[in-house]
């Protein structure tokens, strides 16, 4: 009985422990984008209507996608006003 709730517990931490590093990941993303971590956060805050440290990578997946659309928009804009 010991060892199943041990069991349990482990598998928990471990969820918990990869939902931060991902939110961890994004975050470190977007800083790449130049934004300060403090505006990135606030952004996805916006975004999420929730705290960031509870959101999971499944609620940041569909922003990830947005972003995605946002820089090949950017891009093709980009490379359509050059000669």
């Amino acid at each position: 009985m010991i060892s199943e709730s041990t069991q349990l517990c482990s598998t928990r931490t471990e969820s918990i422990d990869s939902d931060a590093a991902y939110r961890e990941d994004f975050l470190k993303l977007l800083v790449r984008l130049e934004l300060e971590p403090a505006q990135a956060i606030a952004l996805l805050e916006a975004g999420m209507g929730r705290p960031f440290e509870s959101c999971s990578p499944g609620q940041l997946v569909p922003l990830l996608q947005d972003l995605l659309e946002l820089l090949r928009t950017r891009r093709s804009q980009v490379s359509g006003k050059q000669p």
